[in-house]
């Protein structure tokens, strides 16, 4: 059961998926409040977050920078709809764009942007250094890219992170050197709040 809370958390779908979706509204909203203000938005920026989840960080943001355009991609088809639902109105006046993929086999166009982030999504990478190359072409030059990944150690007894991928912070912050970021800061509360820029 606990090893299929783990995939619920990361690709929820069906009835327990909806609690799931509940519960990470609950966890991650302090998370997405901290990692917004990491981000430093500014006036006119294009936002791209990957796994929206159900869509709280999206209107958070939608909600505090009608100024500012967003996009995402989550591969569940239950957060899809969800985070379609909550963001309705800034869908409709053209400021929220959602799509329902992978990343790692979308095609993210020549659209760049200015704030990329993601918030408990990176123990579903196994390999770091094609993720953060994606990424990282995604960028405009002097973009930044937000995570907020839990600490190593939290994961260490829970049966239900047994299959994550566990990063210490030295593995990311050297796969994020090899793509190509720079001015990589990083701090501890709760998890790691790690910010790098192109």
């Amino acid at each position: 059961m606990l090893k299929g809370l783990g995939k619920q958390l990361r690709k929820p779908s069906g009835f327990i998926g909806k609690f799931v979706s509940k519960m990470m509204d609950i966890r991650n909203r302090g998370f997405y409040e901290r990692i917004i203000c990491e981000l430093d938005i500014k006036s006119g920026d294009k936002i791209y977050e990957i796994g929206y989840g159900p869509g709280l960080g999206i209107n958070l943001i939608a909600n505090s920078r009608p100024d500012c355009s967003i996009n995402g991609i989550d591969f569940s088809e239950l957060m899809y709809r969800k985070a379609t639902k909550r963001n309705k109105k800034f869908i409709n006046n053209g400021s929220v764009n959602l799509r329902f993929g992978d990343l790692l086999t979308a095609d993210t166009g020549s659209e760049k942007y200015d704030r990329i982030f993601c918030v408990n999504v990176i123990y579903f990478w196994i390999d770091l250094n094609i993720v953060f190359e994606k990424i990282y072409s995604m960028l405009n030059d002097g973009g930044v890219y937000c995570i907020f990944m839990t600490h190593m150690k939290d994961f260490e007894k829970p049966a239900f992170t047994k299959d994550f991928c566990k990063y210490s912070i030295e593995e990311v912050e050297s796969a994020l050197k090899k793509a190509g970021f720079k001015s990589i800061e990083y701090k501890l509360d709760k998890g790691y709040y790690i910010k790098s820029n192109k």
